[in-house]
């Protein structure tokens, strides 16, 4: 009786996790969304690769034109960044229906935005470490559930 109703209940049960999940990821791509906008001189990204990336640009620049004859566009690194964040929202939202797409898609911009931007702080870096792990049990976890469910369609079908 217990397992029954526990069966039946599980669908919503793994709905709402998966939104308390996606809600965590939401909620850092809009603190990086104000992190990046709101204080005016940038995010982690900014700070970190903003220099590198105008000097190599700048005299990458000159060795291409005086070299190759090629010119190289002005990059910007918020844009980088901006993307990063927006990938990440929009993964997170998509996330919700339970796919496994959207779960590499959030594995891949959890990479990004723990290796690229080295944080200086250990607590962030332990929690984007822990993200990533979680993300990783999960593709796993839906990995083996789909597993069992064709084995299951394939006994069925022997039966039938």
């Amino acid at each position: 009786m217990i397992f029954t109703t526990l069966t039946k209940s599980m669908p919503a049960i793994a709905f709402f996790g998966r939104m308390a999940f996606s809600f965590v990821f939401l909620i850092t791509a809009i603190q990086d969304y104000a992190d990046h906008y709101g204080g005016g001189a940038g995010g982690p990204l900014e700070k970190t690769m903003g220099p590198a990336v105008n000097v190599l640009s700048k005299y990458g620049s000159k060795a291409l034109t005086f070299y190759f004859g090629m010119q190289v566009v002005a990059f910007d690194v918020r844009l980088i960044e901006f993307a990063l964040i927006s990938a990440k929202a929009t993964a997170a939202l998509w996330f919700i229906f339970g796919q496994s797409i959207p779960a590499y898609f959030l594995l891949v911009t959890q990479i990004f935005s723990t290796v690229i931007p080295f944080p200086t702080n250990l607590n962030d870096f332990t929690q984007n470490l822990t993200l990533i792990g979680a993300l990783l049990y999960y593709i796993g976890l839906k990995h083996t559930i789909d597993n069992l469910d064709e084995e299951k369609n394939k006994e069925n079908e022997t039966e039938g």
